[in-house]
């Protein structure tokens, strides 16, 4: 057959299994495949606390009261930017809750086509193209996405517009229209997960987006100052006082602020909006050895038996802000551009190597990078290996034959978190190694060794 009708079988596939997908929210057709439907009732509870902050910020309640609230059979958390629940919250306020899960998942599946379609853009194979929406609307990671109810989506979306931006500066130039798309991939993520924070500095350094940056930047800033300080937005506010000591003490954070220590209490700290970075910072290293639970620091732990060193985790962020500062000094454009993407991708994975806590539908932002890889027109070993380390992750875990077992045992947890972790681990040092070697052979040299040889 021709390109074109693999093309058109692919998207007729990705159809009828996406119909699948949707369809096993309501009759659990897959539910075998994951602890989280077959072992745990947590259908839609990454969802409802999105509306129970905006309820309780109508009540003038704390949005981050979420266990105040009755809204929905259960909730995980809030723990997002605050203003994600008054831009999310109201639209959805006027259905039931189950009603709005479900309009939820339709939305999250319009972000995750869009986010497809973004991709698909960057090149111009129509098989490639379908293979993309298979990739991205169509991963085990994406049903588990939509089964609980996360706003992964907008994140994913968020990272594949900072992408494709990047991508559309590297082939036209910098124009009004991706400078757009920056600024809109930036803010979405800035004011939900902040993923894109770790991206900022190289953004900033870069000369053709800087400016973009920093505006995205100022706004953030403006933001979230003024969901600290207007009343209305931060009804149950602390002091600065206290927000700078809790600030620079993360240990009293750890041990007095973590949910899954403290039986899901929110104590009076916990109310203030500034939880959403406080948690960032005294969270970071918090290990919670379970299934369901795929980060790099748990896996290790799980495999050595051991609370392997937090400063372990460092080295990936290290290493980040080394190349970030190498790829800035390129004197040469389009390996400078070139180097910086690889760059950005790799930042877009340090939460999986740095964080502790890491859920499996976490792993829809690995599905991009593949689909941005399978859409360059010729492919090497290196842009062979970041997709098929993509397919690794699309595919089911090992669960499915492992559900018999005893789950609690940490040798059947590290099978289960390797399938997924090892590939993002390999994605991450291929991509930080193109990168390093893109800058330090490329013919333009670099600013700062030109300037020190004069």
């Amino acid at each position: 057959m021709t390109r074109e009708r693999w093309a058109k079988a692919v998207w007729i596939a990705t159809a009828l299994w996406v119909c699948v997908m949707v369809g096993s929210l309501r009759y659990g057709w897959l539910d075998r495949f994951f602890f989280d439907t077959s072992q745990a009732q947590v259908q839609g509870i990454d969802f409802f606390p999105v509306e129970r902050g905006w309820l309780n910020l109508v009540d003038g309640r704390s949005e981050f009261d979420t266990f105040h609230s009755t809204y929905g059979p259960h909730a995980t958390w809030l723990l997002y930017h605050p203003a994600l629940a008054v831009v999310v919250g109201p639209l959805l306020m006027a259905f039931s809750p189950w009603t709005a899960y479900g309009a939820w998942t339709g939305i999250a599946l319009v972000m995750m086509a869009v986010a497809a379609w973004l991709v698909m853009r960057t090149g111009t194979d129509p098989l490639r193209r379908a293979l993309v929406a298979l990739l991205m609307m169509g991963s085990f990671p994406t049903f588990l996405m939509l089964h609980v109810g996360n706003v992964q989506a907008l994140l994913v979306l968020a990272v594949v517009l900072v992408l494709a931006a990047f991508i559309s500066i590297q082939q036209e130039g910098s124009t009004r229209r991706n400078q757009a798309m920056l600024l809109a991939g930036l803010l979405m993520s800035l004011l939900s997960k902040p993923v894109v924070l770790v991206m900022l500095p190289l953004l900033v350094l870069l000369p053709e987006t800087r400016r973009t940056a920093l505006k995205a930047l100022g706004i953030y800033i403006v933001v979230s100052l003024l969901f600290l300080v207007v009343p209305g937005l931060n009804p149950e506010a602390i002091s600065w006082t206290q927000r700078g000591e809790l600030a620079t003490h993360p240990a009293i954070v750890t041990q007095t602020m973590n949910v899954y220590t403290n039986g899901f209490v929110v104590t009076p700290p916990m109310k203030d909006n500034s939880i959403h970075w406080l948690a960032m910072l005294g969270l970071a290293d918090y290990r919670f050895l379970h299934i369901d639970v795929y980060s790099l620091p748990v896996l290790m732990d799980g495999w050595l038996r051991v609370h392997t060193p937090d400063a372990l985790y460092r080295i990936p962020g290290v290493l980040l802000l080394g190349l970030t500062v190498l790829v800035g000094f390129m004197r040469e454009k389009r390996d400078r551009l070139e180097a910086a993407l690889m760059t950005l991708m790799a930042a877009s994975l340090l939460a999986f190597l740095s964080y502790g806590l890491v859920w499996e539908y976490h792993f829809t932002a690995v599905m991009p990078l593949a689909g941005i890889f399978l859409m360059r027109g010729a492919m090497g070993r290196f842009e062979r290996a970041v997709v098929a380390m993509g397919v690794v992750v699309w595919l089911p875990s090992l669960y499915v034959l492992m559900a018999g077992k005893d789950l609690s045992l940490l040798s059947v947890q590290t099978m289960l978190h390797a399938e997924r972790v090892v590939p993002v681990v390999v994605i991450f040092c291929l991509l930080v190694y193109r990168a390093a070697r893109i800058a330090l052979v490329s013919k333009g040299g670099l600013r700062f060794v030109a300037a020190s040889s004069e």
